[in-house]
């Protein structure tokens, strides 16, 4: 291939990437000489989607009725899923999957809220982290223990297993530390919207009446007393191995909080920009040391629901960013957010990578065009394996003459 960009900042060119039949890479070299044609590719690490909800596919984004207050929102996604089968979870999150891998996403971030996700997606060979969902706002001890045990799965090499307690807004005290016991990865949604935080710190609001509603609101139940951040630093939460995803309305104090914790933070542009937020200042949060990575959330908050759409949206609300860091965002920051080694091409990991078509030797030159949708994925390899939809092989060297096309 002409070019390769194995992380940001360091290119190979031309470049020659080795990986066995486990779709390990065992070698990234300068291409030798002697040792072939030279494809017209650039080939860039696989994109990684840090947080997303593939089984919530329903379109609600796209129904011009559909209500942009957060609550209403929330019980119509509640109300657009209650009667869905197992086997149209299961069908949605594998689809999904599947058209991820054909725009060059290769690992994800999955809130899987019915326990069928690990089974639909072992078959696309899809990297990165499948987190359990947990809710419960009424769950005592008890209830909170015996929960964690009946969601926890186990994980597997390519999707490794993880918990979601779902918000502070939707999750007990009693259910948070239980997570926190049972796994060492989490996925947290957190600081979303002011109403979120106005609940936390004074136990009323529309969240109060949504509990009272659904008949979760425990008797005498009394508020944090604090925001989303601090709170789940009180009970432990707020550590490397807990994703925080939105951040949306973050108190003073909070970015601090959270670069010193080392949690990373995953924001997802189609959904700020289909609830009309504004954007959150993710530069002074780079600046800081934060961990910042992109979701693409689910088709209920987010109108054009695939990565390359997120990579545009992110150009649009970051313009600071340079094309660099915001890919940066979308590859080995999301692997650092689902605690794996992903989003880069480095020796002893996986073979997860895109090409696209070029026309120098430099990757850099590729990367603009990318990020803004005007260039065309050519191929994707999944663990060193072809992607879906008739993507033609990437031309790269195996030391196994055997492993399959």
């Amino acid at each position: 291939m002409r070019c390769a960009l194995l992380a940001a900042g360091c290119e190979l060119a031309p470049a020659e990437l080795v990986w066995d039949a486990a779709g390990r890479i065992l070698e990234l070299r300068r291409a030798r000489r002697g040792s072939g044609p030279i494809a017209d590719q650039c080939v860039l690490p696989g994109l990684v989607d840090a947080h997303t909800h593939l089984q919530l596919d329903q379109p609600l984004a796209n129904e011009p009725a559909a209500p942009r207050d957060f609550v209403p929102w929330a019980s119509a996604v509640m109300a657009a899923r209650r009667d869905r089968s197992t086997a149209a979870h299961t069908a949605a999150a594998r689809d999904a999957a599947l058209a991820r891998i054909a725009e060059g996403t290769t690992a994800i971030g999955e809130i899987d809220s019915t326990g069928c996700s690990p089974a639909a997606l072992r078959a696309t060979g899809i990297a990165g982290r499948c987190y359990q969902e947990l809710v419960g706002y009424d769950l005592d001890r008890a209830g909170a223990t015996r929960l964690v045990r009946q969601r926890r799965r186990p994980g597997a090499l390519a999707l490794a297993a993880g918990l979601s307690p779902h918000a502070p807004y939707s999750v007990s005290a009693a259910l948070f530390r239980a997570a926190a016991a049972a796994s060492g990865h989490l996925a947290v949604h957190c600081a979303e919207t002011a109403e979120e935080q106005r609940f936390l710190r004074d136990g009323t609001g529309p969240f109060a009446d949504l509990l009272r509603a659904l008949g979760r609101m425990p008797r005498g139940a009394v508020p944090a007393g604090v925001g989303a951040v601090r709170w789940l630093a009180r009970l432990g939460l707020l550590r490397a191995s807990t994703q925080l995803v939105h951040c949306q309305e973050l108190e003073p104090g909070d970015v601090e909080a959270i670069a010193a914790s080392g949690a990373p933070v995953v924001v997802c542009p189609g959904t700020i920009e289909w609830f009309g937020r504004a954007a959150p200042p993710i530069a002074d949060w780079l600046r800081r040391g934060v961990v910042v990575a992109l979701g693409t959330d689910s088709r209920a908050s987010n109108a054009a629901w695939t990565m390359r759409a997120t990579l545009r949206a992110a150009a649009r609300l970051w313009p600071e960013l340079s094309p660099l860091r915001i890919f940066a965002l979308a590859t080995a920051a999301g692997g650092r957010a689902l605690g794996r080694r992903l989003g880069t091409l480095q020796r002893r990991g996986r073979a997860d990578l895109l090409a696209l078509p070029a026309t120098s030797d430099r990757a850099g030159d590729h990367l603009e065009a990318f990020v803004h949708g005007e260039c065309a994925v050519a191929a994707v390899r999944v663990g060193g394996r072809r992607g879906v939809g008739g993507i033609p092989a990437l031309s790269v060297r195996r030391n196994d003459p055997t492993l399959p096309s």
